[in-house]
């Protein structure tokens, strides 16, 4: 029997061909690419007991619904094991769930998308026309953003364990290293204003600098947004 492999999150489908939709993430099918049984075998031995159980009761889950054995009101009796042990053990596993539920990180992460393009076009204004009153609006803008990251960081690292299962497929891991690319280049330009506020009426050099390390920032931003997007409307 062919083994099929999710993209996105490593759920492994067994048959002749992949499924329309995949049960774990709800990635389209033309995700899935076609792997050997030893590839199948050693990507779910890297997975953790608790992916698998979390597989296994999203796979049992969309099979009772392809089947139309659930019906509203009613949990059939799979469903309602899975969700006995998926109970939140505390209030911050309830704190995550309910993070999930409502989606934190998607809310959260309007607030960086939408300040920091306004942080990087206030840089190139106060370099273009000298002022110093829209520098002080870029460098409270950038503080704005490294405020929001902490919360941007967290609620992606709960969707990622518990809506993909925490696997480090090769979209992940782009859009993780984005996310750290905008923290770590948000830190420094504020730090950077904060040492030295007459960065954008010094020197060519140093304001080119700056400029780069707003623009990084600004790209890494954007690669963050397109991963997230096509996660989901899962294109």
């Amino acid at each position: 029997m062919k083994k099929w492999r999710c993209t996105v999150c490593n759920y492994i489908h067994e048959g002749a061909a992949p499924p329309e939709k995949c049960p774990v993430c709800g990635a389209d099918k033309s995700k899935f690419v076609e792997v050997s049984e030893q590839e199948a075998a050693d990507i779910q031995a890297a997975k953790t007991e608790k992916q698998l159980e979390r597989e296994r009761a999203m796979v049992e889950k969309a099979r009772h619904a392809d089947q139309g054995q659930e019906k509203p009101g009613s949990v059939s009796e799979p469903a309602a094991a899975s969700k006995q042990t998926a109970r939140p053990a505390g209030w911050m596993e309830f704190a995550n769930e309910q993070m999930i539920r409502h989606h934190a990180h998607p809310m959260s992460v309007h607030i960086p998308n939408g300040v920091l393009p306004v942080s990087v076009l206030f840089v190139l204004l106060a370099i273009l026309v000298s002022a110093e009153t829209l520098a002080a609006a870029a460098f409270y803008n950038s503080v704005v953003v490294l405020v929001s990251m902490p919360a941007v960081l967290y609620t992606g690292y709960n969707a990622w364990q518990h809506k993909f299962g925490g696997n480090l497929t090769p979209i992940f891991t782009a859009k993780i290293a984005a996310a750290a690319v905008v923290a770590v280049t948000c830190l420094l330009v504020v730090l950077w204003y904060l040492f030295n506020p007459e960065i954008l009426a010094g020197g060519a050099a140093r304001q080119a600098g700056f400029v780069l390390l707003n623009l990084v920032m600004l790209a890494a931003a954007i690669v963050a947004g397109l991963i997230g997007g096509k996660l989901v409307f899962k294109d």
